[in-house]
């Protein structure tokens, strides 16, 4: 598998196109500042420029030295890809809308980590995150998030203690 990071919202509540427009603004602010800080954010494909779209926007490191993995895609109106996981119809998660970033601890893990945390405190219960990793392996995106919004990041997922 891999170090990854998963997002799950619902085909019946996916948001609002308002909490998508502050999402994406929001973003392209942790972008800015780790750009700042050295950490280089490309497009989907790690090349040019993060893409900021009306329906989408998507980012990846930088494929020079290999520090790109897999892009994160947030969509205002997301739909299942096909090469994606789909619950069975039946299941109590037959409505989910299931989406994955693999990062392998790469430094864009940073600014995934800072968006999902700015995610969940925009979406509230309409997104619910899950990760690989714990919340002390998020501290370069709570850092970052941090520098960013000059407030406390949340941790948006359940810890799972032994």
């Amino acid at each position: 598998m891999g170090y990854t990071h998963y997002f799950t919202r619902d085909k019946r509540n996916v948001g609002s196109a308002l909490m998508f427009g502050r999402l994406a603004l929001d973003a392209k602010e942790i972008i800015k500042q780790a750009k700042s800080e050295g950490i280089e954010i490309c497009g989907a494909d790690g090349f040019g420029s993060p893409e900021f779209r009306e329906t989408y926007f998507a980012f990846n490191g930088t494929c020079v030295g290999h520090l790109d993995h897999e892009s994160f895609w947030w969509q205002a109106m997301p739909v299942q890809p096909d090469y994606q996981y789909e619950y069975k119809k039946g299941t109590d998660r037959e409505n989910e809308i299931f989406e994955f970033c693999k990062t392998a601890y790469k430094p864009y893990d940073a600014v995934v980590t800072a968006v999902l945390i700015r995610a969940k405190e925009i979406y509230g219960t309409v997104v619910e995150i899950y990760s690989d990793g714990n919340w002390d392996e998020w501290r370069a995106g709570r850092d970052l998030y941090e520098r960013v919004f000059g407030e406390v990041a949340k941790c948006p997922f359940e810890q799972v203690t032994a």
